[in-house]
């Protein structure tokens, strides 16, 4: 009997014990998931529209760079698509598509920042010439998107470069994503060259952009290594 005695209480402890232990690791386990939940909130916080990060702080740099030579960039994504898309990185959190026009110095870059990755911004650089607009002004165009009806557009003027360039900003502008051509008439009054895109491809460039945007890779590896040491 006293045998029986014992080996009950043994089995009690043991059981005691167990319980002991998952309630110690289930509740570890439950101080790490919150832990996890606040480091999310933070790189969301982080990466947010409103977050000030260096890639916005940055954007007109990277397209200055862009206006004078690509070779002053140096991106660790450095693709020219099939169809003669560019896409490039700049710092760890934003992708550029870029398309140079076919009669003059000009270039369209959209932009794609994470977390989101969608494709937005349009910018168009445009040579000076013998115009005389400052930041802010307005110029009045016309944009035709393959064979649809032309719209009447605006552009503001963001930033003068030193290069003599502006870098022009769309308002109110037709649906580009399928886009095979764009053409840019400015108004009679406005002394800038009219301006012509072959845009073909142009979805799946935004396609492979968004692949890259939403995988794993590190887009600026050498800038995020510096940091580091």
């Amino acid at each position: 009997m006293e045998e029986y005695i014992g080996f009950g209480i043994t089995i009690l402890a043991l059981t005691s014990l167990v319980l002991l232990f998952k309630k110690i690791f289930k509740r570890n386990n439950s101080s790490l998931g919150n832990g996890d939940e606040i480091i999310l909130d933070s790189d969301m916080v982080h990466y947010g529209p409103f977050s000030g990060n260096p890639g916005r702080q940055h954007f007109r740099k990277f397209v200055f760079l862009f206006s004078i030579s690509s070779s002053f960039l140096a991106a660790d994504i450095d693709i020219q698509t099939m169809d003669n898309w560019g896409i490039s990185s700049f710092g760890n959190e934003l992708l550029y598509l870029e398309k140079h026009s076919e009669n003059v110095q000009s270039t369209l870059f959209i932009a794609m920042e994470r977390p989101f990755c969608i494709c937005a911004n349009p910018l168009l650089t445009a040579p000076v010439g013998n115009s005389s607009y400052n930041p802010g002004d307005k110029i009045e165009a016309t944009m035709i998107v393959d064979q649809l009806k032309p719209k009447k557009i605006h552009f503001y003027v963001d930033t003068i470069f030193e290069n003599g360039n502006y870098l022009l900003k769309p308002v109110n502008y037709p649906p580009l994503r399928y886009a095979e051509i764009i053409r840019v008439k400015f108004a009679t009054n406005v002394e800038l060259e009219d301006m012509l895109f072959n845009t073909r491809g142009m979805s799946n460039a935004m396609k492979q952009s968004e692949r890259i945007c939403f995988s794993n890779y590190i887009l600026d590896e050498s800038k995020m290594d510096e940091t580091k040491v």
